[in-house]
């Protein structure tokens, strides 16, 4: 069996990479997945991946793509931090089913393969639960006997045992392990045994079919996950019955290829970095407000009576029904490596519409810092434009990705909800727009 290549690159950020014939197929057919325009192959090897982190292997080539937050650091020490702080967004905002992050050690052990680190997540979770209480259910059988057990289907048995007076068709309820939440675990597991490259993770696989040694195998399709039924007896494998979809609905066949799959985990990393900050903002507001997520769905104005220009903030800040604050999320570079500040216009077009439509004179750009950046400043900069007897103030934030998020959480609230850090914004440099 060939090993399998593993590729690391950063998102939106070109690489050079030295390919076979065999594997720059693989890469070209990853197109089908990651989008026609989001994924470039030069002639010359040079490989651009835009918008998406995660991973896809296709035969045996796998693409692993990394936050480009990271990017200046372009070695293994920027893939490890990398990997770190994707771990760390996927669990803080539960984006993908999972629920922890793992320990520094754990992180090395996987050499940033996000596939490698999913699968550690499923089989030491249903190791755990198998240990503490194998999954069991009630399976409703039918068998010709000798003897009444449970109730006599009298259908079956007038059909096929006419000329049989002994023998009756019966239903009954049968205590077991062999389930179909359970066929479904094992029929995953002989799935990523194949895929995973991680030692450990192969062998903690094994124990887990060794638990299953008695459970009938099934094909999966898309209508059996439907057929699950959690109960009082089962919810503890919901959690881990998510994953195991998860790696079910993002693989498929590969027609070229027999057997093959093509795995694929894939994560548009601002709606992530909008799902995270939103999450930080969340758990920790004061009960005084309320925050919502994409929203309130308002329209800039109407245009031959109908609504016209859909806004839709990222995160919105109330009290009752007013709109007090209006944060949105950009997951751009918003400073260069020399510490010059660049703002999009249409991103200042943007909150200033906000502004006007929610009669919000409060206003939140934030962005992810880049490692290596040097500023400590959350508050950065403000963008101050008069509007009519008021004055709209545009404030940009930058979140250093690598501190704890209860850290930046109290943070970011004390600079959105303190009026007198607002009124005071300018700890940078200070914008104003005529």
């Amino acid at each position: 069996m060939d090993s399998i290549r593993v590729i690391k690159i950063f998102e939106d950020r070109q690489k050079k990479v030295c390919l076979s014939e065999e594997e720059k197929k693989d890469i070209i057919s990853m197109k089908s997945i990651i989008g026609e325009n989001n994924l470039i192959l030069q002639a010359d090897g040079k490989l651009l991946v835009k918008h998406y982190v995660g991973f896809i292997q296709i035969n045996k080539t796998r693409l692993l793509i990394y936050p480009k937050i990271v990017s200046r650091l372009n070695n293994e020490e920027g893939y490890d931090k990398a990997f770190e702080i994707l771990i760390k967004l996927l669990s803080y905002s539960e984006f993908g089913s999972v629920k922890r992050i793992p320990s520094a050690q754990m992180i090395g052990r996987y050499h940033g393969d996000l596939l490698e680190i999913f699968i550690s997540f499923f089989i030491d979770e249903l190791l755990f639960l198998f240990k503490r209480d194998v999954n069991r259910g009630y399976n409703n059988n039918l068998e010709d006997q000798t003897f009444i057990k449970g109730k006599i289907d009298f259908a079956e048995t007038v059909k096929k045992n006419s000329f049989k007076k002994h023998l009756h068709y019966v239903r009954f309820d049968q205590f077991t392990e062999n389930i179909l939440l359970n066929q479904i675990f094992k029929a995953v597991i002989q799935r990523l045994i194949k895929r995973t490259l991680v030692k450990e993770n192969k062998i903690k696989l094994k124990q887990g079919l060794l638990w299953l040694e008695d459970i009938e195998p099934i094909q999966l399709n898309n209508e059996i996950w439907q057929q699950v039924k959690f109960t009082r007896l089962n919810c503890a494998y919901e959690s881990v019955f998510n994953l195991a979809k998860l790696f079910y609905l993002n693989s498929s066949p590969n027609l070229n290829k027999g057997d093959e799959l093509t795995f694929s985990f894939l994560v548009p990393l601002n709606q992530l970095f909008e799902k995270y900050i939103y999450e930080i903002l969340k758990n920790n507001m004061s009960s005084d407000f309320e925050v919502k997520y994409q929203g309130p769905i308002s329209y800039l104005g109407e245009l031959e009576r109908d609504k016209f220009l859909q806004l839709k903030p990222d995160i919105s800040i109330l009290r009752g029904d007013k709109v007090f604050f209006v944060i949105d999320a950009k997951y751009k570079e918003i400073l260069s490596i020399d510490g010059k500040l660049s703002i999009s216009q249409s991103d200042v077009y943007q909150m200033l519409a906000y502004s006007v439509r929610y009669d919000c004179k409060n206003i939140f750009l934030v962005y992810p810092k880049f490692l290596t950046e040097t500023n400590e400043k959350i508050l950065i900069s403000t963008i101050n434009i008069p509007h009519y007897d008021r004055q709209i103030a545009i404030n940009l934030i930058l979140i250093d990705l690598e501190k704890d998020a209860d850290y930046l959480s109290e943070r970011l609230i004390k600079i959105i909800i303190n009026p007198e850090v607002i009124k005071g914004a300018g700890h940078g440099e200070v914008f104003t727009t005529n």
